[in-house]
């Protein structure tokens, strides 16, 4: 049975591509249509048809979290849904996770430990995290046969990755298009200069097997190779800065950065954009790139016919508050949402999120290979 049909009238639609006046039709849970309507739209259908207005207000498609931390491990499910829905409180409507694969575990055992997630509120994908010295061709072709799509390698020495057998396991990752992830742990004992090296010998070997890899960099890293399909950059702090400089600058050049919205920072005393051009760069880099590098666009991260109807409601007169110096600085100024959607239905409104928990769905049909930034 199909959901009623909402329209969002008058409302300013932001997205990566720009920033305009429009309606959104969503249907079931999809984007319908995105314009501004003029003349009434003939209707073929008996169903109710429900209007909402947005007036004075930004429409953003949701952010996209990513897997800094496991909240797979979580047992407790009050402990669980504060976690996820504080995400959606801060603007998130899907999130990738971290499963961590012990070699003892058969693939059920896998599963399993991503139970909790039934319960979760938003939609969600997994990345399959593995020590280098698991990183064999048996069980590489074993996760890609279970679906997965994004492996995490943890390293902690420069050796490992020379001891990595890519000659046996790069095939299998090239024919799945699997997004390779290099982790090196905050505990690890390691200088600034030896993880910089570590980040350079990790790139030329993805580079060299066409596998694309994201890896976490300054911004003097990320300009080595900025335009290089396999190579992608997350960024945080004021590397998250110069990257949003870079992307108003060059509009029309790629840039294989992301960031996670919560760990951006910008110095608005050297701006000169205009509020709704900042938010526009923040849903690029935060959301629609994001989406890319996961493999979800274009399903997430954008406003466009046939997306997922995940959407974020922010009141312009508070957009940029700027009532404190610290947070002009730290960009903590940032208003939470004032309404957040998923899927094309209510999660967050009026301060207050749905009683219904465990309409997030699992996404592990992504596609990490198929746009470039």
């Amino acid at each position: 049975m199909a959901m009623n049909e909402l329209v969002i009238r008058n409302g300013t639609v932001v997205t990566a591509s720009g920033i305009v006046e429009a309606d959104i039709w969503i249907e079931d849970g999809k984007i319908k249509r995105v314009a501004k309507e003029l003349l009434r739209v003939y209707r073929d259908t008996d169903q109710p048809l429900e209007e909402w207005d947005a007036s004075g207000m930004y429409i953003l498609p949701g952010f996209l979290a990513l897997p800094d931390k496991s909240y797979a491990k979580i047992r407790s499910l009050e402990e669980y849904l504060h976690a996820v829905r504080s995400l959606a409180a801060n603007g998130y409507t899907c999130m990738a996770d971290v499963l961590h694969v012990d070699p003892w575990k058969k693939s059920d055992q896998w599963r399993y430990q991503a139970a909790i997630h039934f319960n979760n509120v938003i939609d969600y994908t997994m990345v399959v995290e593995v020590s280098a010295s698991q990183m064999a061709r048996g069980l590489v072709r074993q996760l890609c046969l279970e679906g997965y799509r994004s492996i995490r390698v943890t390293v902690r020495k420069q050796e490992e990755i020379n001891r990595l057998e890519w000659e046996t396991f790069s095939p299998i990752l090239t024919s799945y298009r699997v997004l390779l992830t290099l982790h090196i742990p905050d505990d690890s004992a390691i200088s600034r200069e030896e993880k910089r090296n570590m980040h350079r010998q990790w790139l030329r070997r993805c580079r060299f097997w066409q596998i694309r890899t994201w890896v976490k960099a300054d911004w003097a890293q990320a300009l080595e190779s900025f335009d290089d399909f396999y190579h992608v950059y997350q960024v945080k702090g004021m590397t998250a800065d110069h990257a949003l400089r870079f992307l108003a600058e060059h509009p029309f050049r790629s840039l294989s950065v992301m960031a996670s919205l919560d760990s951006v920072q910008v110095d608005l005393r050297r701006t000169k954009w205009l509020d709704a051009e900042l938010l526009r760069l923040l849903v690029k880099l935060c959301s629609t790139n994001t989406a890319k590098a996961l493999g979800l666009y274009p399903r997430k991260g954008c406003i466009i016919p046939g997306a997922d109807a995940d959407l974020l409601f922010v009141k312009k007169e508070q957009w940029l508050t700027k009532f404190d110096l610290y947070t002009i600085l730290n960009f903590s100024e940032i208003r939470l949402p004032t309404s957040v959607m998923s899927n094309g239905k209510w999660i967050f409104a009026e301060q207050q999120f749905a009683a219904t928990i465990g309409m997030g769905r699992c996404h592990l049909d992504i596609k990490p290979y198929n746009f470039v930034m």
